[in-house]
Formats: structure tokens, C-alpha cells, sequence
């Protein structure tokens, strides 16, 4: 199983005491995939007690492989104190998870990694890794130029990058490619774009340029017979590069939707010529979704 679940909906909504997913549906959510063998857990400690709910509800016996995240550097310089603020932050997923270990640590590209002195960061990973305390190095980048700066400074044991029917970047440039290449595990997020590959015809004005396009995929995805939830999943987990793709869920029947909507068989390339070249409609960042 390709599918990787990510843990932010088990966090408080900001600003809220209520859960946006209940105790007791997030152990059901974790259920389902261990049943499913979902090997993988996305976490992320800085989504308020997403990892304090998740340490309640997992139970013993549930061996996920569990991400943990590095805190952001917003810093031009990379300091000794920054590196030892990475290293407590692990220190405190693993004591608040109860665990010895973790899968892998991941740092966001631009989360102080590329600033100077950068580096220590990742020397500090990498003790990390020596200790016994993480079994790999991963890096979150956004775009190819992240990726030439790691092809060429040294690569981590994982990237995880953004990629779906629309942004198909990092496929179409062959950054996919040359990772894999170097046997680097990658691992995708956003594949249905914040929900707009979800609903194909019913667009924000902001994206009424790209309809004619928008309504050319609903038209192939009506002639494959797939719903548009199972075309974003099979896009993204058709693709051999690819090693876990990574959703969010806030009920067990969405995952379970979710679960028998993958592995289609599917071929990637009859989704090529839905890529969109614009950033102005594949990165988030440059939305504007309130004018």
C-alpha cells in the first residue's frame, strides 16, 4: 500500500477546544489502517496536540512507521542553538509518543536548511540517525530548485515533495526521475490540491481561467469511469517513482473511501496532458481566494 496518513486532523482547531476528529474516531481511523497496512504515519508537532492525541490513541500493538517534523528556522544563519532546538524537539515527539525511535525526521527545504551554516542542521540529523533515534533524514521541499540544491550538496535519505494532476512539475522536469535514481525515498503530499481536484467543476473564480482544462480532466475522468477522488489518488500512486503518498482524513469513512479508491492500475501518462504550467494556479501561496 502506497498510502501514507498524515495526523494534522487529529489536532485541536486553532483557536478552539473542539477536535476536528474525536478520540474515538481517530483510533477508528487508525484501526482502518492498520487493517489496510498503512504503514505510515505523517505527524507534525508544531499542528497544535495532533502528536499528544495520536500517543492516546495508538495502541501497542499498532508498528506504524511514524514521520516526526523539525521545527521552522526562520533565520538567515544557522546557529549552534538552533541545532540543539531541532534535537529537543525529536527528544519531545519520541518521549510524548513513548517511543525509542521514530522513522524519520523531516525538515522543510526552507525551514533553515539552505540559510548559511545551514548545514549544521543536518550534521545534527545525522547524529541523530547515528544515535539510534531516527532511521532516516528527510527533507520537505516545494519546487525543482530545492531539489538541484540537494542533487548537489547531498541528498537525504527522503524527500517529500508536492505533487498531483496539476502540478505534475517535478514529474514532467524529471526531478522524480533523478531522485529515484539515487535510490532517495519519496514520499508526496498535496496530491488533490487542497481539494480543488476534488470537485473539478464547481471552481473558485480564482481558477476560472484554467475551466476549459478543469472540465477536459471531469470529461476523462467520466469516460474512465473514476470518481475525481479516485483519479487524484491513482495519478499520484500509478507512478513507480513514487514511494507513499500522503492524505489526510477526518473520519474513518473517508479513509476507507479513500483505500478503495487506490490502486487502479492505472497509467500516469493518461494524465499528462492535464498538467498546468501557471503557479498561479498549482501553488497555494500564490492564491488569493478572498478578493
Amino acid at each position: 500500500m502506497k498510502l501514507g496518513l498524515g495526523t494534522v486532523e487529529f489536532a485541536a482547531k486553532t483557536g478552539k477546544h473542539a477536535l476536528q476528529v474525536s478520540r474515538d474516531e481517530a483510533r477508528r481511523i487508525l484501526e482502518i489502517a492498520q487493517q489496510a497496512c498503512i504503514p505510515l504515519l505523517d505527524t507534525a508537532q508544531q499542528a497544535g496536540d495532533s502528536e499528544e492525541v495520536l500517543a492516546e490513541c495508538l495502541s501497542p500493538s499498532q508498528a506504524f512507521k511514524i514521520v516526526a517534523k523539525a521545527p521552522a528556522f526562520s533565520t538567515d544563519f544557522v546557529g549552534g542553538h538552533h541545532a540543539d532546538q531541532l534535537e529537543k524537539s525529536l527528544r519531545r515527539t519520541l518521549e510524548t509518543l513513548g517511543k525509542d525511535k521514530v522513522y524519520a525526521l523531516m525538515i522543510g527545504s526552507d525551514q533553515g536548511l539552505f540559510a548559511t551554516q545551514g548545514d549544521k542542521l543536518f550534521r545534527r540529523m545525522q547524529a541523530l540517525k547515528e544515535q539510534g533515534l531516527i532511521e532516516k533524514i528527510g527533507v520537505s521541499v516545494s519546487h525543482g530548485g530545492h531539489i538541484d540544491r540537494l542533487l548537489s550538496h547531498g541528498l537525504p535519505d527522503i524527500v517529500q515533495l508536492p505533487l498531483n494532476v496539476l502540478d505534475q512539475r517535478l514529474l514532467l522536469g524529471g526531478h522524480l526521475h533523478r531522485l529515484k535514481a539515487k535510490h532517495v525515498e519519496i514520499h508526496v503530499r498535496d496530491i488533490f490540491l487542497q481539494g480543488v481536484l476534488l470537485d473539478p467543476t464547481h471552481l473558485h473564480p480564482w481558477f476560472w481561467p484554467i475551466r476549459k482544462q478543469m472540465n477536459s480532466y471531469h470529461d476523462f475522468l467520466i469516460q474512465e469511469g473514476l470518481t475525481p477522488m479516485e483519479g487524484a489518488l491513482n495519478f499520484v500512486t500509478s507512478l513507480p517513482e513514487v514511494d507513499f503518498a500522503l492524505v489526510g482524513v477526518q473520519s474513518a469513512q473517508q479513509l476507507e473511501e479513500v483505500i478503495a479508491g487506490v490502486d487502479m492500475g492505472l497509467d500516469a501518462r493518461q494524465f499528462i496532458p492535464f498538467a498546468c504550467p501557471d503557479s498561479r494556479f498549482i501553488d497555494p501561496l500564490k492564491w488569493n481566494l478572498y478578493e
